[in-house]
């Protein structure tokens, strides 16, 4: 008599999908479903393997993408603090001047967007001056890059977080169906064995 010890609801599903797949091919003769069933986990073993190796990737992709928006934010704080110093040295000190080109959240701790109001902010106020003081060019010059380049990042990072966040949930999706797979065989072996132990047929469960 095939002697069968049903996997413990604790136990990862690596375990158990693997204890049930090495007791399938051991008794292959003597279990009707056998090859059925080895098809299938070995299918849905595969697909979650593939998802998993991409859901790391969306990962990597989306932490690259942080620090490459954080090397961002530190370039584009830099050039926002240098064209605010030059304003100061070269704008008359009157307090309406100072105010055009002073960003809102220069003294507070700001997010990536609102980094990027501020770098947009200035260079508006600056294209404003008329007659436009000398630093003005190469100032709106560099703002617009680091603009640019700010707005790249933060799109870049909401692309791949929600890639991330898609192929999280697929492979967990997938976990789920492996699960109840795992299950599923759990009880159609259960089954053969009640059934064989009383010299009843059984049927398999649907899938």
């Amino acid at each position: 008599m095939i002697q069968f010890s049903p996997p413990s609801p604790e136990a990862p599903l690596a375990s158990t999908a693997l204890q049930l797949v090495t007791l399938l091919e051991r008794h292959r003769a003597a279990l009707p479903f056998a090859e059925a069933e080895l098809v299938r986990h070995q299918a849905l073993r595969s697909a979650l393997v593939e998802r998993q190796a991409r859901s790391e990737d969306a990962l990597n992709a989306w932490r690259s993408a942080l620090s490459h928006r954080w090397e961002c934010e530190v370039r584009a704080q830099r050039t926002l603090s240098a064209v605010q110093r030059l304003a100061a040295t070269h704008l008359d000190p009157q307090p309406a001047y100072q105010q055009l080109v002073a960003a809102p959240s220069a003294n507070a701790s700001v997010t990536h967007t609102e980094l990027l109001t501020d770098l947009r902010r200035l260079a508006t106020s600056l294209a404003l001056l008329t007659p436009a003081p000398s630093f003005v060019a190469t100032s709106l010059v560099d703002l617009q890059s680091a603009a640019d380049e700010l707005a790249a990042a933060i799109d870049l990072t909401g692309r791949c977080e929600a890639a991330r966040r898609y192929m999280l949930l697929e492979e967990r999706l997938t976990t789920n169906l492996y699960q109840r797979t795992c299950a599923q065989t759990h009880q159609l072996i259960a089954n053969h064995f009640a059934g064989s132990a009383s010299g009843e047929a059984t049927s398999p469960l649907p899938a």
